[in-house]
């Protein structure tokens, strides 16, 4: 299997035929790499001239989940979400790799933008107005994202939209689990109380914990329990305590997105009209 250091990009580009013009690394882990690029041509030789991030998978053991998280992206587009480009598999050194070419998001990973401090209260209303419309769509699909965390929204240039990106470990509902009973994926420091319990039947009241937590996060300009989960799903902090400056109403909706009980939780739907009037008037 490869690693970040021994993976040979130059094979990979010539296994493409020379289509795409990968440039710097974005991300590497164990899972794969991910690089900047454009692609000149599509498979059957159209002339294209598409910005993207390209993906290249190290680990086969997760391949039913990147074949999942594909199939779903496939079946839609969102403004609010990672588009799909292309995809397929190539060769190199014998091995069969995976790869999966998206649409780029000119812009920074939010986690990026609190590690430099707290962010604007109108972009936190802007970021949580289109992630809960990314989270609505993928649940009309009756899909859960799972892994709504600051790493995984995009905040495009000009700070005014976002994208949510990565449903590797999302739940497709209509789908058989490949999650062990009694085990939970997610980012720790994020999860909903339900995803903590590892209860099967989640829903996307789930990503909308996720959601404020990371709303928080954005406010203050560092995680709102400094990471402990444990505080997140027994006494979640007041927004307001953390952040006395922040607008009431943002505050207000922020909180209850960390209720306790996923049914007071507001749907995205809901989410989505309260922040884009917070956007509007902030």
């Amino acid at each position: 299997m490869f690693t970040q250091a021994t993976f040979p990009l130059s094979d990979a580009n010539t296994a493409l035929g020379a289509r795409f013009r990968v440039g710097t690394l974005i991300r590497g882990g164990g899972q794969g790499v991910v690089y900047r690029g454009s692609r000149t041509s599509t498979p059957d030789g159209r002339q294209v001239g598409d910005d993207c991030a390209i993906k290249y998978y190290f680990d086969s053991s997760q391949d039913e989940r990147v074949e999942r998280e594909i199939r779903a992206l496939e079946g839609f587009r969102h403004p609010n979400l990672a588009n799909i480009v292309e995809h397929g598999h190539i060769t190199l050194s014998g091995e069969s790799v995976r790869y999966v070419a998206w649409e780029y998001i000119d812009g920074d990973p939010l986690d990026a933008r609190v590690r430099a401090g707290p962010v604007a209260a109108r972009t936190v209303a802007c970021v949580g107005r289109d992630v809960a419309r990314a989270i609505d769509h993928i649940w009309s699909k009756r899909i859960v994202h799972r892994d709504v965390a600051p790493k995984n929204m995009m905040l495009r240039r000009g700070d005014l939209e976002a994208v949510l990106i990565d449903l590797g470990i999302a739940r497709h509902l209509s789908e058989s689990p490949l999650t062990a009973p009694g085990l939970t994926w997610g980012t720790y420091g994020y999860l909903s109380p339900e995803q903590c319990r590892a209860e099967p039947n989640l829903s996307c009241h789930s990503d909308v914990f996720s959601l404020g937590v990371s709303l928080q996060e954005a406010l203050v300009g560092r995680h709102p329990t400094r990471g402990d989960q444990q505080i997140l799903i027994t006494t979640p902090p007041k927004t307001s305590d953390l952040v006395p400056s922040s607008p009431a109403a943002l505050a207000e909706v922020v909180d209850l997105m960390l209720s306790l009980r996923a049914p007071f939780r507001p749907l995205p739907a809901a989410l989505v009209i309260r922040f884009a009037d917070l956007a509007a008037s902030l």
